[in-house]
């Protein structure tokens, strides 16, 4: 599969590529993520040569209790940024919810629109058409920081999430967009169980022939996993993030978006090796 980003193509045929995360935010539950805007190019150079072929760039928390931020403050931290990037040669994400921001970033000249929202406000699918970007659809019940507010009951969350992104996605296609990618959304709102049932799910969505992206790095589903409840300030989320990645990967998942880039890419290598060699491609 070719995923096409603007003017630039990713090959992630039975590989799996990284995307680092690039937190321009003072409040990232990740605390080591976060960087300043006079640290941000250098940090981002880091990731790419760590392996990120994506940079994926955001200022605004979707954690509960997380602080607002205002259009005109999220887009001034994250626009100069993409900015640099771009002419750094970079390949750019930007994540936010927010179309007023994601215009901004299109003009700067992002690659990838990020909306955990799943593209379901009308202004972020106008972005999407009318600079012909892909955008990254996510499901999630309810919105950004309040969506443990809501039921998140399940009969068959696979199916569900399934079923919502392959339609937003049509959505996109038909409005034309740049190609879709697919989130399920992996701890937003979901419990242990549901996350597991939806990383068995993930061969179902790959199928659907759209580009599918994972972001589980250090959430607080997988302390959980690890008995230590649902936090993000114990230890061994780094190797948790590794465990869950690769497993996503040999299911075959595109892009994994993670802030551990050397560590986690250097354990897919394996992975994208055996997956090339079961292709006959080595």
């Amino acid at each position: 599969m070719l995923l096409h980003l603007r003017d630039r193509t990713i090959d992630v045929t039975h590989r799996t590529a990284v995307m680092g995360i690039l937190n321009v935010s003072d409040d990232s539950p990740i605390a080591f993520s976060r960087v300043g805007a006079g640290e941000a190019l250098d940090r981002a150079v880091t990731l790419a040569r760590a392996g990120a072929e994506i940079v994926d760039i955001g200022a605004h928390s979707t954690r509960t209790g997380g602080r607002d931020l205002t259009p005109d403050e999220e887009a001034a931290r994250v626009v100069p940024v993409i900015e640099a990037c771009v002419r750094e040669g970079l390949l750019t994400s930007v994540d936010t919810w927010t179309p007023a921001v994601a215009r901004a970033a299109a003009e700067a000249g992002v690659h990838l629109l990020n909306d955990v929202t799943g593209v379901t406000d009308l202004a972020m699918l106008t972005v999407a058409v009318e600079y012909h970007l892909p955008a990254c659809v996510m499901h999630m019940r309810g919105e950004p920081k309040h969506h443990r507010e809501v039921d998140q009951s399940y009969a068959d969350i696979s199916a569900e999430v399934t079923a919502f992104l392959v339609e937003q996605a049509r959505v996109l296609d038909a409005a034309g967009a740049g190609t879709p990618w697919l989130d399920p959304g992996f701890g937003f709102g979901k419990s242990a169980a549901d996350n597991l049932a939806m990383l068995d799910g993930l061969p179902r969505l790959v199928e659907t022939g759209y580009p599918v992206l994972v972001s589980a790095s250090r959430k607080g589903f997988l302390a959980e996993l690890m008995g230590l409840g649902d936090r993000q300030d114990v230890e061994g989320l780094l190797e948790a993030t590794i465990g869950f990645n690769v497993l996503a990967a040999a299911a075959g998942t595109h892009v994994v978006r993670v802030h551990d880039v050397a560590e986690v890419a250097r354990a897919l290598s394996v992975v994208n090796a055996f997956r090339r060699q079961r292709a006959g491609l080595v």
